[in-house]
């Protein structure tokens, strides 16, 4: 992939750098619930025996994040802050996978480059990265799922405010129609790789965001404030990054880390690639809004909904399929924590077992796991856990931590 490399680096690398750093804030700001343990959400570090700290680290560690990049937004000893924030992000990561959101992942992969190399590296590892995001993210969603289930939602969604329907159309123009979104992902990332079509590529990032947040908007689908915060960042993180600049170079070695930043980047370029056949989960891989990933879903038997408080059985669904109602992960999630739930069948098994053990008495709780969507047909693996001791069976196929911390003597 060819990086574009607008004008040269100094004048809009303070710029980015404090916008990198004030939106990360902003966001963990909004989502605050998710960086603090003691809320009726499961907790699931990634690691299997992840020690239980004492709560007050819960508070403390966000506490370092913040300080550490409100200094380094306002050019503050800025390398060993982005570095201190980095540290204290990865380990609040570890030790809760729903921490591991889209824009969090942004600042692990961009950080270390913005503290490590040269201002001129740091901006192209920053530009390849968002130019990744999109050709990545727009792969993710060309497939027969995606036409199925999540892309007719967006496609009503955003043509709902201009009083459009697609449901008269035919089936052609509307495959067509929902193919065309990640095809302007994809789009948008090469023509910002071109040197000669960046400005086009600008402008269709902006266009691309502002629709986004037109659809999950409180006029669309509704979504959590910090999805349109991290959209609205991004644009305004690419003007920086892809707008003019005139500014004279000058050279600048990386520090004794650099190899290190590299190591990170080169990753994060490489490993969505293998998403689809299970070797990197959905949001490091870009897989945003992508229908195809795996999940689990979590449904409670309707005699035992007395059992489960209010914040639970709002989100079960209306009607069940026999005596069993799905619970809605993602609208529980965004109720409690601010945030979408992490996109992985661990997460749905986890909360299984978590409501098993601490709700559940006579009719247990069921979770079905359902495999990736396969590219051309959307057919899925199915496997089906009821009651606790299936769910922990199911969860221990994983390579990493698919149980709750806390809960029958699991951390």
């Amino acid at each position: 992939m060819t990086c574009a490399r607008p004008g040269t680096p100094e004048r809009p690398f303070a710029p980015y750098r404090s916008a990198l750093c004030g939106s990360t804030l902003l966001m963990i700001g909004l989502s605050w619930p998710l960086w603090v343990d003691g809320f009726d959400w499961p907790r699931v570090p990634f690691l299997a025996g992840w020690p239980q700290f004492p709560r007050w680290v819960s508070w403390a560690t966000p506490g370092g994040i913040v300080g550490a990049l409100g200094m380094a937004s306002l050019g503050r000893a800025w390398r060993p802050m982005i570095g201190l924030g980095l540290l204290l992000l990865a380990f609040a990561i570890l030790g809760d996978q729903d921490r591991l959101q889209p824009w969090a992942y942004q600042f692990l992969v961009i950080g270390p480059a913005l503290a490590c190399l040269s201002r001129a590296r740091a901006l192209r590892v920053a530009r390849c990265y968002v130019i990744s995001l999109y050709v990545y993210s727009g792969l993710s969603k060309l497939d027969a799922s995606f036409v199925a289930e999540l892309g007719p939602t967006f496609l009503a969604a955003g043509l709902g405010p201009f009083g459009i329907s697609p449901a008269g159309w035919t089936a052609t123009a509307r495959t067509l129609a929902i193919l065309a979104m990640p095809a302007s992902e994809i789009s948008v990332g090469v023509l910002l790789a071109i040197p000669a079509t960046r400005r086009i590529g600008l402008v269709g990032s902006v266009g691309l965001h502002s629709t986004l947040i037109l659809i999950l908007g409180p006029w669309g689908l509704g979504h959590s404030a910090i999805v349109l915060a991290w959209n609205a960042s991004l644009i305004l993180e690419n003007l920086i990054l892809f707008g003019p600049n005139v500014a004279p170079s000058e050279v600048e070695a990386d520090t004794v880390f650099g190899p290190l930043a590299w190591a990170v980047f080169a990753a994060a370029l490489v490993l969505p690639a293998g998403e689809r056949s299970g070797l990197c989960d959905a949001w490091p891989a870009h897989a945003l809004y992508a229908s195809h990933c795996e999940r689990a879903d979590v449904s409670l038997h309707e005699d035992e909904l007395d059992r489960f408080p209010e914040s639970i059985r709002r989100r079960l669904d209306p009607e069940g399929i026999g005596p069993w109602r799905r619970l809605d992960l993602t609208g529980w999630s965004r109720d409690v924590r601010g945030t979408p739930v992490y996109p992985s069948a661990r997460i749905g098994l986890a909360v299984g077992e978590f409501l098993e053990s601490r709700y559940a008495s006579v009719r247990p709780v069921r979770v079905v796991r359902l495999g990736r969507a396969s590219l051309l047909e959307g057919r899925r693996t199915r496997d089906e856990a009821v009651g606790l001791k299936a769910i922990r069976a199911l969860a221990g196929q994983f390579l990493l931590n698919a149980h709750p911390a806390g809960i029958g003597g699991r951390d």
